[in-house]
């Protein structure tokens, strides 16, 4: 789906300032904000005269509603001829909104994209008189109607080469185990102990624990649990004695 960008709104806003009280242009035209005029009523709903003001918050609104609303359709008519990349969009929604069109400067879509960027600095006249804040405007939007768009490389993501561990070789002859977790949507070991048709109780969980005591998982566990303080100390613990 089309849009703009920040590049467009930035450009937009260096050039045509931001006036909270209405003012006449060059030509006379009343203007508020970033450049809105009577024009653009349709999204304002407001007539611009003297002595209308509006707050910061309605002029960026404004700006964007109306570059989007009304400017972009103007470039996008011409996208099938074009196939416009994003900085040709913002460029030329800059352009359409200072000029109002850019159907003279495409020549209707009949223009190749080297002779739009050449006829752009042609516009920067206001009641036929040349203008150093359009001279400039019109370089600018030039510059970005001539600049590549950066193409973002995706790589696929290359399947996982890991072999998967097989524990069932570590398993003790002559003891009894519990079957492979495969279930990847079991969150927790009350779970896994209930899909095995076991309470989740403290005596249950007891005669695990010691069972899995001298596990070298379980011994890390425990230690995890010391280093953040939170390895229970039950009572009748045997005492360490050094031999003698």
């Amino acid at each position: 789906m089309a849009k703009i960008t920040k590049n467009c709104l930035d450009l937009v806003k260096e050039f045509e300032g931001c006036y909270l009280k209405a003012y006449r242009d060059e030509v006379g035209v009343w203007t508020i904000g970033y450049g809105v005029t009577n024009s653009d009523k349709v999204i304002t709903k407001t007539t611009i005269k003297a002595g209308v003001t509006i707050s910061k918050a309605t002029a960026e609104s404004w700006l964007e509603k109306s570059l989007t609303q009304k400017y972009l359709p103007l470039v996008m008519k011409y996208n099938d001829h074009y196939k416009w990349n994003q900085n040709e969009i913002d460029a030329l929604v800059s352009f359409a909104y200072n000029i109002g069109s850019i159907k003279g400067l495409t020549a209707n879509g009949t223009r190749s994209r080297s002779t739009i960027a050449k006829k752009m600095l042609e516009y920067n006249k206001a009641g036929g008189r040349v203008y150093r804040g359009l001279t400039r405007r019109r370089t600018a939007e030039k510059k970005l109607f001539t600049t590549p768009v950066k193409v973002v490389k995706v790589e696929e993501a290359k399947p996982s080469t890991a072999v998967q561990k097989d524990y069932t070789k570590e398993r003790i002859d002559g003891v009894k185990y519990f079957g492979v977790l495969k279930n990847t949507a079991v969150k927790s070991f009350t779970e896994f102990l209930h899909n095995s048709g076991f309470g989740a109780g403290k005596p249950n969980l007891s005669k695990i624990a010691s069972a899995n005591a001298g596990s070298a998982e379980v011994k890390e566990a425990l230690l995890t649990l010391a280093r953040k303080g939170l390895l229970v100390k039950p009572d009748g613990l045997n005492k360490w004695e050094e031999n003698k």
